[in-house]
């Protein structure tokens, strides 16, 4: 029979390892302002949340936020790049230094590594990146296969974002909506009055009635 001295001391230290949050299934913060009110307290644990953004919507901005965010927290990111839209070279190297970032081929290996990635469990958020896949092959991607991931984010501690331009994810509880492109003038403000001044709409779906559909 193993020692339960030392399956106590094995407890103590991966709860020291792992961020609080984590364990008590607090919400994970994005460090944007109105997404985070409109989900209450940030990115729910064990759920797939998407983030809709058209393109120049502020959709890179997010997720700069979210590294900021969990750096600061020192929690880690597992970035899924589908596309390989994530430009690292817009993200203050600090802000780096906690992310896992994958990039993926095409739509399907990056649906293969999200099956690895969030059963993981050692990352405070994944963020699936589909903002560049094409409508037509995300459409063509089968409802079991959201609802597999959906089930694999249910058994673990991690928030799982998925970015995209057309909100195709049916498995999601929520999906919050940027569709104001910036201007110039948004482009030249700091970090904080955009986290600030960022306007989102936030639509609530259900798992079970979009899956049957």
């Amino acid at each position: 029979m193993p020692d339960p001295r030392t399956i106590a001391a094995l407890r103590s230290l991966v709860a020291a390892w792992t961020p609080a949050a984590w364990q008590n299934g607090v919400h994970v913060p994005t460090g944007v302002r109105a997404v985070d009110e409109a989900l209450g307290g940030g990115l729910p644990p064990g759920r797939l949340t998407e983030l809709v953004s058209a393109p120049g919507a502020g959709g890179q901005f997010i997720l700069a936020r979210i590294l900021r965010t969990a750096r600061a927290a020192r929690e880690r990111v597992a970035l899924i790049d589908a596309a390989d839209a994530f430009a690292p070279e817009g993200i203050a190297p600090n802000d780096l230094r906690h992310l896992v970032w994958a990039r993926a081929r095409n739509l399907r290996e990056a649906l293969a590594v999200a099956d690895v990635l969030v059963r993981d469990g050692n990352f405070a958020t994944v963020v699936l990146d589909l903002r560049d896949v094409s409508r037509r092959e995300l459409n063509q991607t089968s409802k079991s296969v959201w609802h597999r991931i959906h089930r694999l984010a249910e058994r673990q501690p991690a928030a799982v974002l998925v970015q995209s331009h057309h909100g195709v994810v049916p498995a999601v509880r929520w999906r919050i909506t940027v569709s104001r492109p910036w201007s110039l003038a948004d482009q030249r403000c700091t970090q904080e009055h955009l986290s600030a001044s960022l306007a989102v709409e936030t639509t609530r779906g259900h798992l079970s009635e979009e899956l049957a559909g």
